[in-house]
């Protein structure tokens, strides 16, 4: 031990004597590892980390898989009857729960806001093992009568931001939707919820569902309608393949039982055989489930595998730079061994400087990388529900900092210890210049800079697919005009559902907004576009056959008259909507260009008949009225859907509504008169997410901004790296050809042809490291395909200006060195040794 101390405390003197060289490898490896330690942070927090549960991984989670009979409220859900028959039923579970998250507007104090909350059932806490910081949480007892539990248990962060930790909150009313629920508890520290990526702020039985707005019904007793995302914990010594298993006898009975209820009256033998063939999935539940997963899990293995590469430069450099250094520091190596020094110990003493480089590169590293978590999660589009995930590092990030730093000093470190504790002791002492560093040293350093070319190349062209791709989508048509149009949503009915109510308060919102100076014109629809939404419905075409299991479901999307004028989308053939299609007045829709060709073809589809639904004998009583142009629905990268619009107002639900606002000129000056108008009609309705569609078409190419910014950083950085590790190996070439350089020129050799000899060596290592790179760029594209849009990711251009531009950074990079060069007197060449 106290020889390690030795070797620390001489590596810290030899280290300040150099501070170039310190600050180079420093800045190297903290670029290096500080990348790869950010995007690990939210790889971490999004893929890998588990649930702060009790035994996490007992957790499951559960799903119907196969051709469901009824309405869907996203992926993997299963009705609450349904639920409620396996909680009571199964022999492969120690407990159940479902989840539901909602978007609630509370009412606490006189002040109102909407906060993202879950209703849950009320085994939801005993089942994950979590307790309450104070008071208590919901137990089975909580949900056993429908709108009998008017309570709610808060979120131990929501308690401290919005209450501040006051204990003397329990008991307490908050108005939830325009529902008094009692205030029993808060959930323990550590506990964010079961979505990664998402904390709910308050929690409320599920028994409530349908006794809180928005809600003229309840979807408890609703057998058709999947809404709850259900989970499970396996009893001791069953497996999730047996849980699954066991479950299918189960899932089948009540399969059979429900295909013999009146909501199937209607259905075709070859629906109630294809629902009859649906099966139960069990999926791993440890992690929870998570949206913000299935969006980002691509980009982030994506991102991860460019800032490794980002590191292997780095890392290859720091080596580069530890072989010029031993280089320089031959004679006292040579001398120490001449005095009996043991090579292991000068190869122990090497390895200790390259792993306390690698250390404080690390701990900066660390620094970094909170900075740029910090900025990713603010470019992070996040709506009205906030984020849970953290720039702060946890001990498993702050473990995989710490491996790869050590990994990085050992590696990078050992090789060039090795190579500078074998030299030519002769010559070395006698301070000969061919005898300074062996020839496989010199080897080395060329082959880590065709390794940093190559590898840097390989970035570019990335980042080069990234960027186009990001362009091709940037330059598509919507198929409506996004310019001096604005969008913001209302939400009437979280504070009173009440349909006469909340259609008059629509229309005198649209009144008051028409009479606003500058907009052209406003419109409301159900569906916001752009915004990675769906609502799509089965439904019967007059005069169309649908082949064997086809089932006609276009895009749904319910609006307002104006719509189509407000988006500039053209109406092609037939008319618009009018202020006559209401309620009682014959039913009407419109369709889009693809829906008309894929269902009529050539023939018109005005005046044709659809029907809601897909049963024998659904009444056809909505007449097609208008065809209008195609127009993007979810994203940009979305392929155009089949869409039918339905006039709201004939509608027999309402809901909230995205409102869209045309208005020519600077947005803040509009968006500053929208925001008293619309408290004028009500002050009482949320409104959010106000901004400019062309913002919005921004957010919903989040993903391929952030990939393709950060792919040219990186890339960018990357063959920066690599022009400096160019750099230094020629110039080391120079000084180590000194005598040789020296005696061309008295032999005559003119500037330029020591510049070509010397840039020869560069291109012909850029070269190599170019030709490597397209290889291994030809083949390592091909995983990104999916990330890509509207070109190939073997794109020939796109590989030929990347590899050009490498070749022009590697060539600036050798012509400084060549350049000097030419300015060694032949003279002093001549005596030097």
């Amino acid at each position: 031990m106290a020889a390690f101390f030795q070797d620390l405390r001489y590596s810290l003197r030899t280290l300040r004597k150099a501070p170039l060289f310190t600050a180079v490898a420093l800045l190297s490896l903290a670029l290096g590892i500080g990348a790869n330690s950010a995007i690990f942070s939210l790889i971490n927090q999004l893929l890998l980390q588990r649930l702060p549960v009790r035994n996490p991984e007992q957790l499951v989670m559960l799903a119907g898989r196969g051709n469901h009979y009824g309405g869907n409220n996203g992926r993997d859900k299963i009705s609450y009857p349904m639920y409620q028959d396996i909680r009571d039923q199964n022999q492969v579970f120690s407990g159940m729960f479902c989840t539901h998250r909602e978007t609630f507007s509370a009412t606490f104090a006189g002040r109102s806001e909407l906060i993202s909350g879950e209703v849950v059932s009320g085994n939801f806490f005993p089942v994950l093992g979590i307790g309450a910081a104070i008071g208590r949480v919901f137990n089975a007892s909580d949900d056993l009568i429908q709108g009998g539990h008017p309570l709610a248990v808060l979120s131990y962060g929501y308690w401290k931001a919005r209450f501040g930790g006051d204990p003397n909150i329990l008991g307490q009313k908050i108005i939830v939707n325009g529902q008094p629920l009692t205030i029993i508890g808060v959930s323990q520290a550590g506990f964010d919820g079961i979505e990664p990526g998402f904390a709910p702020q308050i929690r409320i039985p599920i028994t409530m569902e349908g006794h809180l707005p928005p809600s003229e019904f309840s979807r408890l007793n609703e057998r058709r309608f999947r809404w709850t995302e259900t989970f499970g914990r396996l009893k001791p010594g069953i497996s999730m393949e047996k849980a699954q298993a066991g479950l299918q006898p189960l899932f089948h009975q009540i399969l059979n039982m429900e295909v013999q209820q009146k909501a199937f009256a209607k259905a075709s033998p070859l629906v109630k055989q294809e629902f009859l063939k649906m099966w139960m999935e069990v999926m791993p539940g440890s992690k929870g489930r998570s949206d913000l997963r299935r969006t980002y899990s691509k980009p982030l293995l994506a991102l991860m595998a460019i800032v490794g590469l980002v590191l292997l430069i780095a890392c290859s450099n720091l080596a580069n730079l530890l072989i010029a250094r031993a280089s320089a520091r031959q004679k006292e190596i040579a001398v120490r061994l001449a005095l009996g020094a043991g090579r292991g110990r000068l190869i122990r003493q090497l390895l200790v400087e390259s792993l306390m480089l690698s250390t404080v590169g690390g701990a900066l590293g660390v620094g970094l990388a909170v900075l740029i978590d910090r900025g990713l999660l603010a470019f992070l589009p996040t709506g009205e529900t906030p984020l849970s995930l953290s720039a702060t590092p946890d001990w498993a990030v702050l473990a995989f900092t710490f491996g790869i730093s050590m990994l990085a000093g050992i590696l990078f470190g050992l090789v060039p210890a090795l190579q500078s504790t074998r030299p030519q002791l002769a010559t070395t002492l006698k301070d000969q210049a061919g005898g300074v560093v062996r020839g496989g040293s010199v080897a080395l350093r060329k082959g880590l800079v065709v390794a940093q070319v190559s590898l840097s190349l390989l970035l570019l062209i990335g980042a080069g697919l990234f960027l186009q791709s990001l362009r091709n989508l940037k330059d598509m048509n919507p198929g409506f005009e996004v310019n001096n149009l604005l969008t913001f949503a209302v939400e009437p009915t979280l504070s009173r559902y009440d349909k006469p109510w909340t259609l008059e308060y629509y229309r005198r919102l649209t009144d008051r907004l028409q009479a606003l100076p500058g907009v052209e014109s406003t419109a409301f629809a159900v569906v916001p576009v752009m915004e990675d939404n769906e609502w799509d419905n089965w439904v019967t075409i007059e005069g169309y056959i649908p082949n064997q299991g086809e089932r006609p479901d276009p895009h749904m999307q319910y609006c307002t008259p104006g719509f189509f004028k407000t988006l500039k989308i053209p109406v092609l053939l037939g008319r618009d909507f009018t202020a006559k299609d209401i309620g009682g007045a014959p039913k009407v829709g419109i369709v889009n260009q693809s829906f008309a060709k894929r269902y009529f073809g050539n023939a018109s589809p005005v005046g044709r008949h659809i029907g809601m639904g897909i049963d024998p004998g659904t009444k056809l009583d909505i007449e097609i009225v208008g065809v209008a142009g195609d127009t993007k629905y979810e994203s940009m990268r979305e392929k155009i859907p089949q869409e039918l619009y339905i006039p709201y107002t004939q509608t027999d639900f309402v809901t909230g509504m995205t409102v869209y606002v045309r208005a020519p000129g600077d947005p803040t000056g509009i968006f500053n008169r929208l925001r008293p108008a619309v408290r004028e009609v009500d002050d009482s309705v949320p409104m959010y997410d106000m901004r400019t569609l062309s913002d919005q078409i921004e957010i919903s190419l989040f993903t391929e901004r952030l990939l393709a910014i950060l792919s040219s950083v990186f890339g960018c950085l990357a063959t920066l790296l690599a022009a400096l590790g160019l750099y230094g190996v020629m110039a080391f070439m120079v000084a180590r050809r000194t005598r040789e350089i020296g005696i061309r020129m008295a032999l005559g050799a003119d500037s330029g042809s020591v510049v070509w000899m010397v840039m020869r060596e560069v291109l012909a290592l850029a070269a190599i490291g170019v030709a490597i790179g397209l290889a291994a760029a030809w083949a390592a594209t091909r995983f990104i395909e999916t990330q890509l849009f509207g070109i190939h990711p073997t794109d020939l251009l796109t590989m030929a200006l990347a590899a050009l531009g490498i070749g022009a950074v590697a060539g600036l990079a050798g012509y400084v060195p060549a350049r000097r060069a030419t300015g060694i007197d032949p003279m002093r060449a001549l005596r030097w040794e």
